[in-house]
């Protein structure tokens, strides 16, 4: 059963002490304009580790030590093992976390400064999830990343803070994976405003939930594969499901693109960095997949913890699929000069080049010509028709690619 009164006042009182934040829920005027509504972000990625999942961590903690357990195994590659070693640093305790051996360096060592014991083990998180079950014994005790009464319960404070924010909201938008955020945040939604929609989101490369619930049974996947690691889960919990299918009105799907665009958005229009699986409740607006037009909604932003290589690749990804960026290949004469003189025209309509590389060894190339490809940032107020009409002037022979 979820206690949800007992959790609330154990987080209320770490909150008080500054040891689990109390996260702001503020508005987005450009989500508000793109969706129609009012909408409102749940700021989760400001928590404590960078995501929602301490609070699970740490009530459920608090429950089992009252049952006699000071040791705690658990498997993870991501925001639960940081959540789970965090929370036994508050507690006192011992934790250890089975990560997959694939796990980059930068996520072994944020568990460890936590001051958890890593063990790396196996290829998939579903490996790691066997070894820690053979390590969480002699007394100690396995923690399931979502598919515990006590773990949901500790997640179900957001959706408290959600309504004490908002009483009068309309729509609650939720990131999926296995379901423990959702299962938490639907109970305590509608336990005080029955009237509220809950609607959970899933990446369209990892949609364990939505299938399950179209099935109207448990479905495994195969294979996940998507940006939105943090809900990049093969199956949902059996607790969840149950929760889902009696507290939760729907479950939509986004694409990686869209959860892209969603990065971005939050980036640079709010200034809120999240990672994939914190920004698919944002691309379920943006797209109209969550239809709040008139209503007021509030979109959780489950966590920020996305490595600086990846978001640099999403920033290069959008701005292209924005034609911010485009990649301009052409042939132009092979001689001294050619390159400076292309450079220059593009100088003159105040384009910047970001990258620039020539081809000489294409059999299918004019022997008096090179291929040359230059990837530009370009002004908005670019015609890029007559920038490619003077190019051609001078004899080179551009077009953007298509990304």
């Amino acid at each position: 059963m979820i206690l949800l009164e007992e959790a609330l006042a154990v987080i209320r009182e770490k909150q008080r002490e500054g040891k689990i934040h109390r996260t702001p829920t503020l508005r987005s005027e450009s989500l508000s304009r793109i969706a129609g509504g009012e909408v409102y972000l749940k700021l989760e990625a400001l928590q404590k580790t960078g995501s929602f999942k301490i609070r699970g961590a740490y009530f459920a903690m608090y429950k089992y030590i009252r049952e006699g357990y000071r040791e705690f195994v658990t498997a993870s590659s991501g925001n639960h093992a940081q959540g789970v070693a965090y929370a036994a640093q508050l507690h006192g305790v011992k934790a250890t976390v089975v990560m997959p051996e694939t796990t980059p360096w930068l996520k072994v060592k944020k568990t460890q400064d936590y001051g958890a014991a890593v063990v790396l083990h196996g290829e998939s998180y579903y490996e790691a999830e066997i070894e820690a079950r053979k390590l969480a014994t002699g007394g100690a005790r396995f923690l399931h990343a979502y598919d515990d009464y006590y773990v949901i319960s500790g997640q179900a404070t957001l959706g408290v803070e959600v309504v004490e924010d908002l009483p009068d909201v309309d729509v609650v938008v939720v990131p999926v994976g296995g379901g423990g955020l959702i299962s938490g945040v639907a109970y305590a939604v509608k336990k005080a405003r029955p009237s509220a929609k809950v609607i959970g989101v899933q990446a369209s490369g990892a949609p364990a939930v939505y299938l399950s619930l179209k099935e109207g049974r448990p479905v495994v996947i195969e294979r996940v594969d998507t940006i939105a690691d943090g809900i990049a889960v093969k199956k949902p919990g059996d607790i969840t499901m149950k929760m889902i299918q009696e507290y939760v009105d729907d479950v939509v799907l986004v694409d990686e693109n869209e959860i892209v665009d969603a990065l971005y958005l939050l980036l640079e229009r709010t200034r809120v960095v999240a990672e994939g699986a914190g920004a698919v409740s944002v691309a379920a607006l943006m797209t109209g997949k969550v239809n709040v037009r008139g209503k007021k909604a509030v979109a959780v932003i489950s966590g920020g913890n996305i490595d600086a290589p990846i978001l640099m690749r999403v920033l290069m990804k959008a701005l292209a699929r924005q034609r911010r960026v485009v990649k301009l290949v052409g042939e132009v004469p092979d001689r001294p000069g050619t390159l400076a003189k292309a450079s220059s025209l593009l100088a003159a309509h105040n384009v910047n080049i970001l990258e620039v590389y020539h081809e000489r060894y294409d059999p299918e190339q004019r022997p008096n010509y090179v291929r040359l490809v230059f990837v530009v940032e370009v002004p908005g107020t670019l015609d890029m028709s007559k920038l490619l009409d003077e190019l051609e002037r001078h004899a080179f022979y551009f077009s953007v690619e298509k990304s």
